[in-house]
């Protein structure tokens, strides 16, 4: 009796180890169902999964067609007949390193593969069927844009970015959301001088696939409450330009951005006594310090004129810009200044001059922005600079048609709505 047992459980064993594929390195697996538990069938791509052995894996670097279908007993003729028919829907020489897909196989002892299902991006996937006569269909995933808007309060310690994390992690896309609102208020709020109780009122687009979020659309409508004063933003297109105005219609935009690289830290800020790190006395620092990782992009905070572009002992790798007759900015210590960078070329506002580093006197990757007004260095963050053209007077009727139902939306979301609010 013992025997039997033993020689059963080998071939269970046997059975479920030939299911799993082609190699131990793969990534497939089979579905652990306990003795009594009753599950409904499950269901992907179309298909019935537990009527098919199933082999969910992932695309290795510098995979092909061949490589992922061959060790499934397809020949290389069919392969190039497939290549053939699905040239229409996606580049076959090399199929993405980190998509993933599916190889569904029949479920008894030929487990001949029935389905081939590639993941092309998040919208589509690729089925190829190799049932009967060999058919390749494409299909798209059911996408949805739904308004919705969110309420967040800064609390002391914490940040913007920790707030949209605690308020929105149901659909974990903080990072994007973040980027928006500080894309839209670049010219006008300090994000590294938020205060406890500064508030953030918005309204966005917000893209589902198959019920997930998966990214966010357009920003709608937006108030940030900054140190007791609002900030209203709303988007409206202007001779096919979409730009984002305030309530009285004036432009978000202004001469400077706050800051030459993405939302991070600041690591030493404006001052006339600060003790240097390398040499090791007190001194003047009379720029900002924005700490990033080595290769994190550097654009020029306004549009101007390179003026300089190089290296010094001191400063490293460095650009310099005349903006106008008031102003210059620069920008110090890059790993590298960007192709095409040096003096006379123009440039634009939030066009890359350069990538963080810690080149000439500095301890770690950042890059430190000096900022001059008429000849003498001073606190950028101390400024204030009139906004850009308004909308024209022909314009405004109609932005302040579409503006107002949305303002009066903001004013009434409440913060202490939790989570995501579908409108």
């Amino acid at each position: 009796m013992r025997i039997v047992v033993f020689i059963a459980i080998l071939l269970q064993s046997f059975y479920i180890t030939s299911c799993r594929g082609p190699s131990e390195d793969d990534t497939g697996f089979l579905p652990v169902v306990e003795q009594g538990d009753t599950l409904p069938p499950e269901m992907a791509y179309g298909f019935v999964l537990d009527s098919f052995v199933v082999h969910r894996m992932q695309v290795q670097q510098n995979q092909t067609l061949s490589h992922i279908l061959t060790p499934f007993g397809i020949s290389q003729g069919i392969i190039n007949q497939a290549y053939y028919l699905a040239k229409d829907s996606m580049n076959l020489n090399y199929v993405t390193a980190g998509a993933n897909y599916l190889m569904l196989c029949k479920n008894d002892s030929t487990q001949l593969l029935q389905y081939f299902i590639y993941d092309k991006n998040a919208f589509e996937y690729i089925v190829f069927d190799f049932k009967d006569s060999l058919r390749v269909t494409r299909h798209k995933r059911d996408m949805r844009i739904d308004t919705v808007a969110l309420s967040i309060t800064i609390e002391k310690g914490s940040s913007l970015s920790k707030e949209l994390q605690s308020r929105a992690k149901s659909i974990n896309l903080t990072n994007e959301l973040v980027e928006k609102i500080a894309g839209v208020y670049a010219w006008s709020i300090d994000f590294f001088k938020l205060q406890p109780e500064d508030e953030c009122r918005v309204i966005f687009e917000l893209k589902s696939i198959e019920e997930k979020p998966y990214s966010m659309g357009k920003i709608i409508a937006m108030e940030f409450i900054h140190r007791g004063k609002p900030f209203y933003a709303f988007p409206y297109v202007v001779n096919g330009n979409l730009a984002y105005y305030d309530e009285k219609g004036k432009s978000m935009k202004r001469l400077f951005i706050q800051a030459p690289i993405k939302y991070v830290r600041i690591s030493s800020g404006y001052t006339r006594q600060r003790f240097h790190p390398v040499q090791k006395r007190w001194k003047a620092h009379l720029g900002t310090d924005y700490a990033a990782p080595t290769g994190t992009p550097i654009w020029a905070t306004g549009d101007g004129v390179i003026e300089q572009a190089g290296f010094t002992k001191f400063n490293g790798n460095y650009v310099k810009i005349r903006h106008n007759k008031t102003y210059q900015t620069g920008y110090l210590h890059m790993t590298k200044i960007a192709e095409g960078i040096r003096p006379g070329v123009y440039v634009k506002q939030e066009q890359i001059i350069g990538y963080v580093g810690s080149t000439g006197l500095a301890t770690g990757p950042h890059v430190c922005y000096r900022f001059w007004k008429n000849g003498k260095q001073v606190d950028h963050r101390r400024e204030t600079f009139q906004a850009t053209e308004p909308i024209a007077e022909k314009e405004l009727p109609g932005f302040m048609e579409q503006m107002k139902p949305l303002k009066t939306k903001l004013d009434s979301l409440s913060l202490e709505e939790e989570g995501i609010i579908i409108l």
